[in-house]
C-alpha cells in the first residue's frame, strides 16, 4: 500500500530555498571582504603621508560604515532572492511536470535520499537492509518499482521522526518495527526483480526464436549468392 505519495516526495527530497544560499553566501564572505576592504579603504581616505597610526584611528569608524552597507545591502538582495522565489519554483515544477521521465526521477531520489538517511541514523539491521538495497537494480520508469520507493522512503521518514522524539525505552521497539518493515520491502523488491528478469529474458529468448526463423533459413548462402549476380 503507497502512503502520503505526494508529502513524501516533498519531504524526501526538499530543495534549498534561493534566499537561504543568498543569506548564506552573504554570512560567508562577511570577513573575506571585511578583511580586505578595511586596509583599502583606510588608505584612500587616509590623508597623504598620515602615520599608520592615524591609519588605524579611522579603523571603527570605517567598520560601522561598512557594516552598516553590507548589512543594507544583505537585506536587498534577500528581499530580492525572496521576491524571486515562488517564479523560480513555478519555472521548475513547470519544467518538471513537461519531463516524461519526472515520475522515474523522483523514485530515483526516494530511494536515494532513504537509503542515506536511514543508513545514517538507524544503524544495526536496518542500515543493512537499506545499504543492500543499493545494489538490486530499480526499474524506476516502472510503477510497481515508484509505489515501493514511496513506502520505503515513508518507513525512513516516520522512523527517524519517531526515534528524534522517543524516549530511551521505545527507542528498541521503534527501530525494531522499522526492521520488520523494510525486510517486508526488501522482499517484495526482489520479487519484483526477479518477475522483470523473468520478463527481460522472455523478451530475450523471443528475439532470438525472430532471428532464428528470419536468417536461419537451408537457402540463404544461395539468395545471397544469387543477388550478387
Amino acid at each position: 500500500m503507497t502512503i502520503g505519495k505526494a508529502s513524501a516526495d516533498n519531504r524526501a527530497y526538499r530543495k534549498i530555498s534561493a534566499w537561504q544560499i543568498v543569506a548564506a553566501a552573504w554570512l560567508h564572505f562577511a570577513v573575506p571582504i571585511y578583511v580586505v576592504a578595511m586596509p583599502v579603504t583606510a588608505l584612500m581616505v587616509a590623508p597623504a603621508g598620515a602615520p599608520f597610526a592615524a591609519m588605524l584611528t579611522l579603523v571603527p569608524r570605517l567598520s560601522m560604515w561598512f557594516l552598516g552597507s553590507y548589512a543594507g545591502l544583505g537585506v536587498v538582495c534577500v528581499t530580492t532572492a525572496m521576491a524571486v522565489e515562488p517564479l523560480l519554483h513555478w519555472r521548475s515544477a513547470r519544467r518538471e511536470a513537461s519531463d516524461p521521465n519526472r515520475a522515474a526521477l523522483a523514485s530515483a531520489r526516494r530511494v536515494a535520499r532513504a537509503i542515506a538517511d536511514g543508513t545514517n541514523l538507524l544503524g544495526g539491521e536496518p542500515a543493512a537492509l537499506l545499504s543492500a538495497m543499493r545494489d538490486p537494480r530499480w526499474d524506476h520508469a516502472d510503477t510497481r518499482f515508484q509505489a515501493l520507493s514511496t513506502d520505503l522512503a515513508e518507513v525512513v521518514r516516520t522512523t527517524c521522526a519517531a526515534l528524534a522524539t522517543a524516549s530511551a525505552d521505545r527507542r528498541a521497539a521503534i527501530v525494531m518495527l522499522a526492521t520488520t518493515s523494510l525486510r517486508r520491502i526488501a522482499t517484495a523488491l526482489t520479487a519484483l526483480q526477479a518477475e522483470q528478469s523473468r520478463l527481460d529474458e522472455g523478451d530475450a529468448q523471443a528475439i532470438a526464436r525472430y532471428v532464428a526463423m528470419r536468417y536461419d533459413t537451408p537457402d540463404i548462402g544461395g539468395d545471397f549468392a544469387g543477388d550478387e549476380h
